[in-house]
């Protein structure tokens, strides 16, 4: 486990609702592709904060990751939702090409 895991997850403990620490620490997790605690993480972010895009598209790339296929598309496609409401080109973009990509799409 990394120092840097291990500060985010003393200041997740401080304060278990912060979003913003749970979201580095899931990408500390995919640096060290630890797939199923960045999923974990990402989820959480998710369940406070719903319309956050980023986290979806990262929770969809990561189901990839693990080969779940299924909950990669649900991801997938609810960040390229959030991406074309809140105007992120890029993003809805590369959802867009992930889906593709795994096959999901028709």
């Amino acid at each position: 486990m990394t120092d840097k895991i291990s500060a985010l997850q003393q200041k997740i403990e401080k304060n278990p609702t912060q979003v913003f620490h749970r979201y580095s620490l899931a990408m500390a997790f995919l640096e060290c592709e630890d797939f199923k605690s960045a999923c974990r993480e990402l989820e959480i972010c998710l369940e406070h904060n719903p319309d956050w895009m980023m986290a979806a598209l990262f929770l969809g790339k990561t189901y990839m990751e693990l080969a779940e296929k299924e909950k990669a598309e649900e991801n997938l496609k609810k960040a390229l939702n959030l991406a074309k409401e809140q105007n992120h080109d890029d993003p809805a973009e590369e959802a867009t090409q992930l889906l593709k990509e795994c096959n999901l799409t028709e």
